[in-house]
């Protein structure tokens, strides 16, 4: 490639590039109905009426305020694509962030951070489905972005209310963003007693996070305040920490952000091995990675807390990692020798299996449960009833109905005299061939079967004749 500066007409194109095969993977990705956890967000936040309900009234984990907003502006029968819309700009501009953060170490950092980000499929995936993790995503990266420059003193002010902004729309977005919260303010307190003593980095840690931390606290009163007045806060699901649960959460994520989904437990040893690595190639920003990429998920670990089996919840890791990653393959490709061949032989190896993960992602749409109502209209054009077996399906067929504008009545209850049955399955579950059920045989119509990290499974059944 040759020397390149953030100024030159190359890096501009390339970066440029890169934004559009992002923004078009996202869109890609964006199609296909919505999966059972954006579904109810979509139910939810029709069934409250107005935005302030969204607010006062969904006492729900599946309740992203930024998301079911947006979700309610474009309202319920809106497609899919315009109902991910949030994510997709969100995830986009994600990218340029990556790339701004990259560049503060050369423009080659920035163009292969902005590149990672684009396909990685862990951010894909969840750029392109209405839910609050590309927002969150977004403004955690800002926060990087806006603490790597006060650290760096490029900033005359003190950024603690652009910074407490962003934590604030991060959390309204999806209060994941506390973990990063936590790395954030680590990062900024090691890096100031490296330079001053602990008293002092203290104290500036104390200035620069504590509006951030009553941003944070602000959201999570909301929360409470409508926990409380409601009855209670519910969880869409509850598993109790276990070793296995959480080496899925977490080797799925690194698989996952890598583009190669393949369950291994070297995946535990190569990214600490890859932190360990990255002092001696000069790669920036330590104290984030070790705490961002090490010492959080291990936290979790010790903690014992619970549904740590979600990769979606390990992304403060996935971001750390990806921007680490940049400046390693920036480091070898700039060294010459060798080192620049593994470094160009790693980035393609990365590029190309996400690339292969994306188009997987476009090509099964999360199991696309749209697919089921199109079968129910070709079965029967004028509308029709149809029974689930669990009623986690609901949501799904009923945003699907209201997009294709079809006459669905949807049943849960009882042994009634229906023509068609839905059946739907988490990853990992299976539907029978055939079933019988309230002495009527049902035979398979339709199926969807999930891959990558969002979708579920289902079959539709009809009537044997």
């Amino acid at each position: 490639m040759g020397e390149i500066s953030s100024n030159d007409r190359r890096y501009q194109a390339l970066l440029a590039l890169i934004v559009v095969i992002g923004l078009a993977l996202r869109i890609a990705g964006a199609q296909g109905g919505l999966w059972l956890d954006e579904a109810w967000s979509a139910v939810l936040t029709h069934d409250v009426g107005t935005p302030l309900g969204i607010f006062l009234n969904i006492n729900h984990d599946n309740n992203h305020y930024l998301n079911s907003l947006w979700m309610h502006l474009v309202g319920f029968g809106a497609p899919s694509p315009l109902q991910r819309g949030l994510s997709i700009a969100s995830g986009t501009l994600s990218i340029l962030v990556a790339a701004r953060i990259g560049a503060r170490s050369g423009a080659l950092v920035a163009l292969i951070a902005a590149a990672l980000f684009a396909v990685s499929p862990l951010f894909v995936t969840y750029g392109s489905e209405a839910r609050g993790y590309a927002p969150m995503v977004l403004a955690l990266l800002v926060a990087i972005l806006i603490v790597d420059r006060w650290l760096a003193g490029e900033t005359e002010r003190n950024p603690a209310m652009s910074l407490a902004l962003c934590f604030f729309l991060g959390a309204l977005a999806q209060l994941t963003i506390v973990f990063g919260f936590f790395a954030i303010s680590g990062w900024v307190f090691f890096t100031l007693w490296h330079r001053s003593s602990f008293r002092e980095a203290f104290a500036g840690s104390f200035r620069l996070m504590f509006r951030s931390l009553i941003a944070i606290l602000l959201v999570l009163a909301m929360l409470l305040a409508a926990a409380i007045a409601h009855g209670g806060y519910k969880l869409g699901g509850f598993d109790a920490f276990t070793w296995a649960l959480f080496l899925h959460g977490t080797l799925t994520m690194s698989e996952y952000a890598l583009g190669y989904p393949v369950i291994s437990i070297w995946w535990a040893v190569l990214i600490p091995a890859l932190v360990i690595l990255a002092p001696s190639l000069g790669v920036t920003r330590m104290a984030f990675h070790r705490l961002a990429i090490l010492a959080f998920p291990l936290s979790l670990a010790v903690l014992h807390a619970d549904n740590v089996q979600h990769p979606r919840y390990y992304l403060l890791a996935g971001i750390a990692l990806l921007i680490l990653l940049a400046e390693m393959i920036s480091q070898g490709i700039r060294t010459g020798g060798w080192r620049r061949w593994l470094g160009a032989a790693a980035l393609l190896a990365i590029l190309a299996g996400s690339l292969v993960q994306d188009i997987d992602l476009a090509t099964n749409r999360r199991s696309d449960t749209s697919a089921a109502i199109r079968a129910l209209q070709a079965r029967a054009p004028g509308g029709t009833r149809v029974f689930i077996d669990r009623d986690l399906a609901r949501a799904a067929l009923e945003v699907g109905a209201a997009q294709a504008r079809y006459p669905l009545v949807i049943l849960a209850r009882g042994c009634p005299e229906t023509r068609f049955f839905f059946a739907d399955r988490f990853q990992g579950e299976t539907s029978a061939g055939a079933i019988r059920w309230c002495n009527r045989d049902y035979l398979p119509l339709a199926a969807g079967r999930a891959r990558g990290l969002s979708g579920t499974n289902w079959t539709l059944y009809e009537q044997r004749p």
